[in-house]
């Protein structure tokens, strides 16, 4: 059992997450595909992606195990939808960090494979580029719907914490869960204790959460709760590109402004646009305006912070399609996530 310790203090500083949070639906998805098909919601998602899984991909998975311990590392964010951002984060990984994780990986089962065959910083760029492949592969041509269902959970959320205050909401937040003063149980947990020690505690509510709330290993990482949201939609046969497609599509809007399309997927700032289409901050804000005036982005700002999304309208630009995509033979890695699953 996981039980959350609070202090007066505590009550006052816990917050809801304030959007999806990238890297724990990344890490979440990971333990998703590697699973067994509990869950029908997410049987079609599983089916389609899997095959979609290069070899490349086998270290990633390697440190997310589907049981047992995932390394922190992969999830140093508190709600940031922004993949950009999430990245940075991680490639801000200490060595020492690192050797933590490894350290607590090896304990349930050897020491994982880019453990033993990169430096500490070639480690951690490794795993930074695994995880925004994982993420085009597997999440991207859903994170709309993804980030739908998480908002619609966080409005509740916050509306009950607004009507009836934080124990109310600690009381109901998932029938695992269980408000005695001054504890929060979750059964169906390993035997943790957390101290929050004034410090709070962060909700985030996920999409690929499942079975019960989770929170991280190490007691002196900022504290946080990520469970399952309430109500998860079906993910579907994604809609992707027919062949030529994207070349029709630059062909349209020009290739500068299909990229700042397709790194709006995510959330995402203006230097994430920059550095993804190889152009100045200044040149970013004249095609968002293009983008934002022809209805296919949404600009928002939070304090000196910009976050640019991409519309509806604009995902269905960027992903409709009127054919099914020709199936893929399954990859080594997707074979072995297959007979996993058996």
């Amino acid at each position: 059992m996981l039980r959350i310790h609070f202090e007066s203090e505590d009550l006052a500083r816990t917050t809801v997450a304030p959007s999806a949070d990238v890297l724990w639906e990344i890490l979440l998805g990971l333990h998703a595909l590697q699973e067994r098909n509990e869950e029908v919601t997410l049987d079609a998602w599983r089916r389609h992606t899997r095959p979609r899984i290069p070899a490349s991909l086998r270290p990633l998975l390697e440190i997310a195990p589907p049981r047992g311990y995932s390394a922190d590392f992969l999830t140093p964010t508190r709600g940031v939808a922004d993949l950009g951002a999430g990245v940075d984060r991680i490639l801000a990984t200490t060595p020492d960090e690192l050797a933590r994780d490894f350290t607590e990986l090896a304990r349930q089962g050897g020491t994982p494979l880019i453990a033993r065959s990169l430096a500490a910083r070639d480690a951690v760029r490794r795993v930074a580029q695994d995880v925004e492949k994982f993420f085009t592969i597997a999440l991207a041509p859903y994170w709309k719907q993804i980030s739908r269902d998480i908002e619609s959970e966080r409005t509740q959320l916050v509306q009950i914490l607004a009507d009836h205050g934080v124990e109310r909401l600690l009381g109901t937040l998932h029938p695992y869960a269980r408000w005695e003063f001054p504890i929060l149980h979750v059964d169906q947990y390993v035997d943790q204790d957390v101290e929050l020690g004034g410090r709070g505690l962060v909700l985030v509510p996920s999409y690929f959460c499942r079975h019960h709330p989770i929170t991280l290993r190490d007691p002196e990482l900022p504290p946080l709760l990520v469970f399952p949201v309430g109500r998860r939609t079906w993910l579907g046969r994604p809609q992707t590109e027919e062949p030529g497609k994207g070349e029709a599509l630059e062909g349209l809007l020009g290739r500068t402004r299909t990229t700042v399309l397709r790194t709006a997927m995510t959330g995402c700032s203006t230097t994430d646009i920059a550095r993804a289409a190889g152009i100045s901050p200044a040149s970013v804000s004249h095609h968002t305006k293009v983008l934002r005036e022809a209805g296919l982005i949404t600009t928002r700002r939070d304090g000196y912070a910009v976050c640019h999304e991409i519309t509806d309208l604009g995902l269905s630009l960027l992903t409709s399609t009127a054919r099914t995509p020709i199936e893929q033979p399954p990859s080594a890695a997707a074979e072995g996530l297959d007979r996993q699953a058996m």
